[in-house]
């Protein structure tokens, strides 16, 4: 690098120590500085750089020439991106007009990338103040122009985030200065008055508890941030600027600067929706529940005025099969008539458990029967409708017993369903067969017709529920029946499949039998226990179903007395002291839960068996029943063979 004298680099300058050489002293010291510094005369003549302004500018080349030189060779841009011309450089302007010129920001492209400078330049002068030259030091601030672009890009980012989130957010000065908002907190407060004062909008924007009144400024959430408290989702009633008052959940956080408050963060997350349709939602809960209850109700009312007709029925026709000396005409009408008050109590049973069918938890009662009993009867149902059709219905039975141990009636419906369903789709004229197969640890039963078929699509749905076919649309129905098929197999551990190629279907269901033994193990029919020496109460108001249950009750050796209503029956019991009390719970007086109550209270009746039955079968039934005092609960109808096994067991 060119060394001049240290007079000519600065005019006017004077040695401050003659031991040592100033041009060495003064150009070892602007060569440690880290940024560029050009020194010119004060005809613009460049007379030094220093080490960094050679690097960085490559001034060293323009050194005893016209500063001008160098200013073209790297021209500059303004901040603005305009181009900087040579004559309004700081250099230039400086030596023009003899002031100090700070802080000029100007850019230079250095090896092809831009370089952003803050210069600073000064005129220098001699003792008589005449203008000698200038001196320049350039700032490099191209990284910290960056740092503060990115620093801008960033908080523009995190603004519009911000401006994003549903959540009012504020931010408020230790004087209650509104200090930012983003965009849902100005939806919210609206145009913030000029000058507003924090009393003035609190005021403003009427801030409440929920029960509406008014909350006093000190427990505002964002007052208790700034004397040091965090609030969490405190909820108050705010007007937001729509002129509509909302329910709002309200959170307030200090912000600390060296471990003092200087402001609090507040959010406002709007709940009144929410909250409305939360309370919509209870409303149709409760709604939907009310309703519930009430079909609950009324299914147990029908469910009651539909059993207590069967159990004279029932009654009477055990009777006659029993004790009666019948022709073989009678002797199958009773048959047919017994059979099919058990269906049609099945039938009220799946109506008042119709939940426990939807959810798969369906009940089985089992027993030993012979299987072709069960198809002969599924056939049997349908046979009426089967000939109104004109549809040709036939039965393929073995010789021989099918013993099984399992629901009987739950299999028979397993079969109707099936014959039903062939039957629906079967066009008159056509055919719809069963055919049984008892295999050693098997029976197999195939319902098969020569209708419309299946589509292959709704093969694999078909037994699901309130799933039918596409053809079902026009048959009618509730799509619950192949389902009901499918759980009771599955119940009794056995399959069903189904198959259709083209027209006609096949269902074939498949369950385990019992072993021989079992059957044979079964209790002769005529072997039923006696009821000799036992006297037994009846306190039921409908004179049918008491006269049929006295009668069948007498049949089997008992002695027996009966009650029309509670209160004769309280006396009667205390009058006879009987073993047992059969008691009905819809009485015309007093229910049959008080009168199992008022005898439990009695002491001389504490040896009484007590026993419900009704024609109320709910659970909640059957739990109140027990409640009261209630050793059993019997629906109703009740066979013979249910009442005197439970009967038979009441100790004397």
């Amino acid at each position: 690098m060119d060394r001049v004298d240290a007079h000519a680099i600065l005019p006017g300058a004077k040695p401050r120590m003659m031991s040592v050489d100033p041009t060495t002293v003064l150009g070892a010291a602007l060569d440690a500085l880290v940024e560029p510094v050009l020194v010119t005369d004060a005809q613009g003549r460049l007379t030094f750089a220093n080490a960094t302004a050679a690097r960085v500018l490559g001034a060293a080349r323009d050194v005893g020439h016209p500063v001008s030189d160098l200013l073209e060779r790297l021209p500059a841009r303004t901040p603005d991106g305009g181009r900087l011309t040579p004559a309004l450089h700081p250099i230039r302007r400086a030596l023009a007009q003899g002031e100090a010129l700070i802080g000029a920001e100007l850019t230079l492209e250095l090896e092809g990338r831009p370089a952003i400078f803050l210069v600073n330049t000064v005129p220098l002068r001699d003792a008589e103040g005449r203008l000698t030259g200038s001196v320049s030091v350039f700032h490099d601030v191209t990284g910290a122009r960056q740092l503060e672009r990115e620093a801008t890009e960033h908080a523009a980012e995190l603004r519009t985030l911000v401006d994003l989130i549903n959540e009012g957010i504020f931010i408020i000065g230790a004087d209650g200065a509104l200090l930012f908002t983003n965009g849902r907190g100005r939806s919210l407060l609206g145009d913030m008055p000029a000058g507003e004062q924090p009393a003035d909008r609190i005021k403003r924007l009427r801030i409440c508890e929920v029960d509406g009144t008014p909350l006093p400024a000190e427990r505002l959430p964002s007052y208790r941030a700034l004397r040091g408290e965090t609030v969490s989702a405190m909820t108050v009633l705010i007007a937001v600027a729509d002129g509509t008052t909302r329910r709002t959940e309200v959170s307030a956080h200090p912000l600390r600067r060296d471990g003092a408050i200087y402001a609090t963060v507040v959010t406002w997350h709007d709940v009144t929706e929410q909250t409305r349709a939360l309370a919509d939602l209870e409303a149709a809960r409760a709604a939907a529940e009310e309703a519930n209850q009430l079909k609950d109700d009324f299914i147990a009312a029908l469910s009651h005025e539909l059993r207590t007709p069967l159990q004279p029925i029932l009654g009477w026709t055990e009777v006659l099969r029993r004790h009666g000396k019948l022709d073989d005409i009678t002797t199958r009408a009773l048959e047919v008539v017994h059979r099919n008050i058990r269906q049609q109590v099945r039938l009220v049973d799946d109506l008042l458990d119709l939940s426990h069918i939807l959810h798969g938890k369906l009940m089985l009662r089992p027993e030993t029967f012979d299987l072709r009993e069960q198809v002969r009867a599924a056939v049997e149902v349908v046979e009426e409708a089967a000939t109104l059709k004109g549809v040709r219905l036939g039965a393929t039975l073995p010789d021989e017993p099918v013993p099984m141990w399992g629901d009987a009636a739950r299999v028979q419906q397993v079969v109707s369903n099936l014959l039903t369903n062939a039957l629906k789709f079967t066009p008159a004229g056509g055919r719809v067969g069963v055919r049984l197969e008892s295999r050693e640890t098997r029976a197999v039963i195939e319902v098969n017709d020569s209708g419309e078929g299946i589509a292959e699509s709704d093969l694999p749905i078909i037994f699901e529920p309130f799933r039918q076919g596409r053809q079902s649309t026009r048959r009618g129905g509730l799509g619950i029946g192949l389902d009901l098929v499918r759980r009771l197999t599955e119940l009794h551990g056995g399959t069903v499949t189904v198959a259709s190629a083209g027209l006609g279907a096949r269902f074939r269901v498949e369950l385990p039998r019992s072993r021989p033994e079992a059957a044979a193990s079964a209790p002769p029919a005529g072997a039923r226990p006696r009821l000799e020496s036992h006297a037994v109460l009846v306190i039921e108001d409908n004179a049918d179903t008491r006269d049929v249950l006295k009668l069948m009750l007498e049949v089997e050796g008992a002695t027996v007395e009966t009650a029309a209503d509670g209160e004769d029956g309280l006396r009667a019991a205390v009058r006879m002291r009987p073993d047992i009390v059969l008691c009905d719970i819809g009485l015309p007086d007093i229910d049959g839960f008080e009168v199992a109550r008022r005898v439990r209270a009695r002491g001389e009746l504490a040896g009484v068996r007590l026993i419900a039955l009704t024609g109320y079968g709910r659970a909640e039934d059957m739990r109140e029943a027990l409640t009261a005092g209630f050793e059993a609960h019997l629906t109703k109808p009740v066979n013979l063979e249910q009442l005197m096994a439970l009967l038979v067991s009441a100790p004397r």
